[in-house]
Parts: structure tokens; C-alpha cells; sequence
């Protein structure tokens, strides 16, 4: 097989770019935790309750409501309200929106849920960070049997339940009230505003019309069946959100399009180069394998998050089966694409970045004691805190002067609704950091460079297209997010062509883990506080291993 060798270290042909680039980091570093804040801006509010904490305060909530919760399955999830958040932070500015958010109208909250598989009837009941009741209700079948009360009745029944929820019913206003006759009991629905709490989308054009705190309740026959308080969101700021969510939504699909005829084309190099018997197999394997058993992990780890989605009108089984089959059949298309785009890079990049594939061998062998790889780690780190400063500077810079916006950061994260928080960060970021190097630096570069012979060319289609799949992300407009990581692109792509792709993966895998993990570390929970140092100093351990490799390679030299 004609696979070569590297002719030289990537660090020694480019001491002076290692240099620079920890230089850069030093000062990435800096500019990350001066600007952080003020770069992506932090909504002051402590996650108070854990998930098992909230677990106890809904089983005794929904038993003094008469729920028979034995033989019920429970699922619980963390989430917040994206459409109010961005409302309110559009509207009063993030101060007024982080306070009215923990004493007005709940943002984010704990939603749990307690079904039979099979069965209509359920309980829900969601709590906010500080573990006061925000909703419930009572799921029942629409021929459930109950009582036929005058609006009058249910009116005092609702208004009762609402007082008893703390509410003074000379501070709200009643905005609706509506009544459903069904075959064995009547339904009614009533919903008060909290006076003095419009807050309008546009003062200028009344007609946008205005958010406000809310409170309903629908009593189903004599009881009462559910209660909700939130923010009301105007209609004409949901079609603007709408609307410009839907350009990132067009972005992300182009992307995808182009990324797929990356996968196609990558398949038809292999098959071609192949039969030349210039495939170097292992890597790709070692890292579609990877990538396949943390996709599997993550998803399990997600099963929360599906468990709450679960329809009842399917058998408990059949669901278990699709969720499974899912899983399956993504991860092994997900580590095919990097099978695909690992092996034809590799056999590109032989071709025409040879010092560039540095340590890619090495890395997917295990060969930890491999210079280039104790380089190409530590390379990786620098790296890292380098785009991190960028990151920091690229959006209190977009803030000032291109208009860019995007949703507070608060204790809300998918990271709660994973069965092990601290491994989350970790799984998805060895996944993106080996698929997306791989696909877009070590495959994208090499194809563009092998066939168009441009450099220039070769640094900016596979960065802008990697990008701008990023669209769908909550920064305003669109657009943004893709200029944004089309420069970090290009960033990654040079230090690909400089200093090797293992320098791009661990980078990449440093700076998602920092991100990912940072709603950990600012929950104001003291277990979730741990598992974002978990998430830290695990991702610290490429670093560890190479700096003791390197030690043990100077002391073996100088004896």
C-alpha cells in the first residue's frame, strides 16, 4: 500500500507558527473571560431545585389534588421559554426581562409528567428555578364523566384555586372566559391578566399589540383541571420571530445540501482510489467507530428528553423499538459520512497537504508517545482559547455595530435533561470535533485544494458551508452565526494546513466542551456547579496525557 510516511514534524516546520499561536492563545484567553459577559450576556437567575427536588414537590402537589400516581411512570425535563425570553429581552432590555423572568412570569422551568403507556388520562406539573408551581393539568378523556356547573360556579372554583396559589384577585383582570359542552360534563376556561403588566412590542404602532402576565384555568366538570401562569407573547412579535427564523432555516438546508454532496463525492474517491489500493483504511474505521458509540451513548443519555415526548396512544414496546431503531440507524449514517470523508481525506491529503495529516495515523492507533502528537495536543489548546478571545471580540463587536442580538444565557440548557450532565458536553463535542474536522478541514480542504488548486478557495468553501449549517442557532439575524464561524473556519483551516488536523480536533474538542459546559457552571447549583468542573477538568485530559508523554520522552532522551 502507498500510504508514505510524514516527511517532517509539523511542529518543526512551523515553530514559529506554535509561536504565534500560543501568543494568540494567551491573549484569546484573556479577551474570553474579560468579555464573556458582555459578549454573550448572562441572565441572573439561580437554579434553586434539582431534578429529584422537583420529582418530591410534584408528587405531593399532584397528590393533594387527588392524583393516584401509583403505577404512573414519571419524566421530567428542564427548559425555557425561547419566544417570552426573547420578547422581554427585545422589549425591556436583559435587567428588566432577568427580573421579571424570577418574580413575574417564569421563563425557565421543570416540567414533569406522570402517564400509563396506552392510557389518555395523565398528569403534568412544571416548576419554576425557585420550585413554585407554574402550570398543571389534568388529562382526561373528552367522554370523562363529571358535572355541568354555570359558568358562575366554575368561575368561584377557578377564582378559589387562584387565591390559593397566592394570587389577589383585586390584581388581575378577567380577559377570557369560555365554556365547552361536551357529551358527559361542561368544561370552563378562564384567564385573568395581572393589571399593569403590558409590556408593548412596538410603542410607536399600538395595533403590534402587547405582552403581558397571565393566569388561567380550566375546570373540567367541578374540578379543577388545570392552571397555567405565563407570559402572553403578541402575535405579531411571534410572525417576526417566525420569519426570521426561517432564513436560518433556508441557510441550514443549503449547507446540508452541500455537505451531502461532500458525503457523495468523498464515496465516489474512496471507490475510485481503492481500487488503487490507495486507502488507508484504519484511521477511518477508528473514527467512525468513535463517533458511532458516543452517538449511541448521547442518545441514551437523551432518554429523558424522548420519555416525555412519548405519545400514549403507542405501545410502550413499539416506542422503545423506534427510539432504539432510530438511534441506530443515525449514528451508523452519521459514522459513515466520517468513514467516507475520513478515508478519501486522508488519501487527498497525501496528495497535497502531506505534513498537514501529521499524527492522524497516530492519533486514530493510539501511539500517544508520538512527538507530533504531543505537539499537535498541546498546538490544540492554544488554539482553542485563540478562538475563544475571537469568539468574544467577534460578538460584542457584532452587538455594537451590525446589530446582532441573541437570547440571555440563564440556567437553561439541554445539559439538564441528560441522564449524566457532566458527560454530555463531553460526548457531543468528541463527536463534532471528529466529524466536522474531519468532513470540512481534512476532506473539505484537501478536495477543494486537489481539484480547483486554489488555497484561498480551499480555506473558505468547506468553512462557510460547515458555517452557515449552524444558522438555526438563537443569534439574530441569522446570518451572523454563519459569518461568524465562516472566519473561525478559515481560522481552523489554516491552522489545519499549518499545524496539522489532530491541532483541529483538539481545539475544536476544547472549545465546544468550554461552551457547552458554561450553563453548568453558572447555574448557581451547587451539583451541577461539580459537574461543569467535571466537564473542565475532563476536558483537560488530552493536555495531561501529552504533557506527560512529552516529560517522559525528555527524561528517556536524557538518560
Amino acid at each position: 500500500m502507498r500510504f508514505g510516511s510524514c516527511l517532517t514534524s509539523v511542529s518543526d516546520r512551523n515553530k514559529t507558527t506554535s509561536r504565534l499561536l500560543w501568543a494568540g492563545g494567551a491573549a484569546g484567553l484573556v479577551a474570553f473571560l474579560y468579555l464573556y459577559d458582555d459578549a454573550i450576556p448572562q441572565a441572573s437567575i439561580e437554579l434553586k431545585v434539582t431534578r429529584s427536588e422537583v420529582v418530591e414537590k410534584a408528587e405531593s402537589f399532584l397528590a393533594g389534588v387527588g392524583a393516584d400516581l401509583s403505577n404512573h411512570q414519571d419524566a421530567v425535563v428542564f427548559g425555557g421559554n425561547s419566544v417570552a425570553l426573547l420578547f422581554l429581552q427585545r422589549t425591556v432590555g436583559l435587567a428588566e426581562a432577568t427580573r421579571i423572568a424570577s418574580e413575574e412570569a417564569p421563563v425557565w422551568t421543570w416540567a414533569t409528567r406522570w402517564f400509563v403507556p396506552g392510557e389518555r388520562e395523565e398528569w403534568r406539573a412544571t416548576f419554576g428555578v425557585d420550585g413554585e408551581l407554574v402550570s398543571f393539568s389534568h388529562v382526561v378523556e373528552e367522554a370523562a364523566a363529571g358535572a355541568a356547573l354555570s359558568g358562575e360556579d366554575a368561575r368561584n372554583i377557578a377564582e378559589q384555586f387562584v387565591t390559593d396559589r397566592g394570587w389577589a384577585l383585586s390584581s388581575l383582570e378577567l380577559k377570557d372566559a369560555s365554556s365547552s359542552t361536551l357529551d358527559n360534563r361542561t368544561d370552563h376556561t378562564f384567564t385573568w391578566e395581572k393589571i399593569g403588566s403590558n409590556i408593548p412590542w412596538d410603542e410607536s404602532d399600538p395595533e403590534t399589540g402587547s405582552g403581558s402576565v397571565r393566569v388561567s384555568v380550566t375546570v373540567q366538570g367541578d374540578e379543577v383541571g388545570s392552571y397555567r401562569h405565563f407570559l402572553r407573547v403578541p402575535e405579531d412579535f411571534r410572525r417576526d420571530l417566525q420569519s426570521t427564523q426561517s432564513v436560518g432555516t433556508a441557510l441550514v438546508f443549503v449547507s446540508t445540501a452541500f455537505s451531502l454532496v461532500f458525503v457523495i463525492i468523498a464515496l465516489a474517491l474512496v471507490i475510485a482510489r481503492h481500487k488503487k489500493d490507495d486507502i488507508n483504511w484504519r484511521p477511518a474505521f477508528v473514527f467512525a467507530i468513535v463517533v458511532a458509540v458516543l452517538f449511541m451513548v448521547q442518545g441514551a443519555t437523551t432518554w429523558p428528553n424522548a420519555k416525555f415526548v412519548y405519545p400514549t396512544t403507542i405501545p410502550w414496546a413499539i416506542f422503545i423499538t423506534i427510539m432504539v431503531i432510530a438511534f441506530v440507524l443515525i449514528a451508523v449514517f452519521y459514522s459513515m459520512s466520517v468513514l467516507l470523508s475520513a478515508a478519501a481525506g486522508e488519501s487527498l491529503g497525501r496528495e497535497v497537504f502531506p505534513e498537514s495529516n501529521s499524527g492522524f495515523s497516530e492519533l486514530a492507533a493510539g501511539r500517544l508517545r508520538s512527538p507530533v502528537l504531543v505537539r499537535s495536543s498541546l498546538d490544540g489548546y492554544a488554539l482553542a482559547a485563540l478562538l475563544l478571545g475571537y469568539l468574544t471580540v467577534f460578538y460584542v463587536f457584532a452587538r455594537e455595530y451590525l446589530g446582532a442580538w441573541m437570547p440571555a444565557e440563564g440556567p437553561h440548557s439541554d445539559i439538564f435533561n441528560f441522564t449524566l450532565p457532566f458527560l454530555t458536553p463531553l460526548t457531543i463535542s468528541v463527536i463534532a470535533a471528529v466529524s466536522e474536522e474531519v468532513t470540512y478541514r481534512l476532506f473539505g480542504i484537501s478536495l477543494i485544494k486537489r481539484y480547483l488548486k486554489s488555497t484561498v478557495l480551499a480555506l473558505l468553501i468547506p468553512a462557510a458551508i460547515w458555517a452557515f449549517a449552524h444558522s438555526t442557532y438563537p443569534v439574530f439575524p441569522a446570518y451572523i452565526r454563519g459569518i461568524e464561524l465562516t472566519i473561525g473556519g478559515v481560522i481552523f483551516g489554516i491552522a489545519y494546513l499549518r499545524l496539522g488536523i489532530v491541532t483541529c480536533i483538539v481545539a475544536h474538542f476544547v472549545l465546544d466542551a468550554v461552551l457547552i459546559g458554561m450553563p453548568l457552571l453558572t447555574s448557581g447549583n451547587t451539583t451541577y456547579i461539580v459537574s461543569g468542573a467535571v466537564v473542565m477538568a475532563l476536558g483537560l485530559v488530552p493536555a495531561l496525557l501529552a504533557l506527560t508523554v512529552g516529560k517522559r520522552s525528555e527524561t528517556a532522551a536524557a538518560t
